[in-house]
């Protein structure tokens, strides 16, 4: 024979039950910055020169989802302390894996360094220094690069791991695009791939949730409808109350 609480404690669970679900939604909803691309894996690090006219870079190809850049960090050496650095990001032609037009965004970097070669003189720039940079939507499965110059002539230098070329460590689905580093001499009139180093980089990222609109042949009726905050006071209420029950039965 059924016990006579059997029901109130079906009620409790379910409520307990979708108390946790609703829980579990919640977490998994909130994205965490992940390192992508990370280049900074030696103890010594030449230097090759950013200009006005020589501009250097990683490039890379996303993963399976849409993100945004959260957090950029350049080996740099500055020769001369008032100069800056220009961060731009191109997309890249899938085909020929060089820059396909004009940059989608650019920033102005200032640079802290210790002035020696030998080291990583690593700079750390946030989304509230890369400029409009951050505000951009990588797009999945496609090629990008991260290109350095400086308006102030060849007082900068991009540091790399002086060794083998493409010598990054990926995640989060990225992947190499045009062997992992672009360079022009000439203000980006023409491109090249450079195939000797890996310039000392790490890059993170965010994913983003992709908005789909969609439009309805005729407006659809208006159905109320309870959001995730919503769910977790009704699972709240229906556990309660079963416990309750069960109490007053006993």
């Amino acid at each position: 024979m059924k016990s006579p609480y059997s029901h109130l404690k079906k009620y409790a669970a379910i409520g307990l039950l979708a108390y946790a679900a609703c829980c579990s939604t919640l977490a998994s909803a909130q994205s965490q910055p992940t390192t992508v691309v990370d280049g900074i894996t030696t103890d010594f690090y030449s230097s090759y020169p950013v200009g006005d006219v020589q501009w250097r870079g990683p490039a890379f190809t996303t993963g399976a989802v849409p993100t945004q850049i959260t957090e950029i960090t350049f080996g740099l050496t500055n020769v001369d302390p008032t100069a800056q650095a220009t961060l731009r990001l191109f997309q890249l032609d899938d085909t020929t894996e060089l820059p396909s037009g004009a940059a989608l965004a650019s920033a102005s970097l200032p640079i802290v360094n210790t002035n020696d070669d030998a080291n990583l003189n690593a700079n750390t720039y946030t989304a509230a220094q890369l400029g409009s940079i951050p505000g951009i939507t990588l797009l999945a499965h496609k090629k990008y690069a991260l290109i350095l110059s400086s308006p102030s002539g060849s007082a900068i230098s991009l540091s790399d791991n002086d060794g083998p070329v493409n010598a990054y460590t990926y995640s989060g689905g990225f992947s190499t695009a045009a062997q992992g580093y672009l360079q022009t001499t000439d203000s980006g009139t023409n491109w090249e791939i450079n195939n000797a180093v890996t310039p000392a980089v790490r890059l993170t990222v965010l994913p983003v949730e992709e908005v789909v609109d969609i439009d309805p042949i005729t407006p659809p009726t208006p159905v109320p409808t309870v959001g995730v905050l919503g769910l977790l006071s009704l699972a709240s209420i229906m556990g309660l109350l079963g416990l309750r029950r069960m109490r007053k039965s006993a």
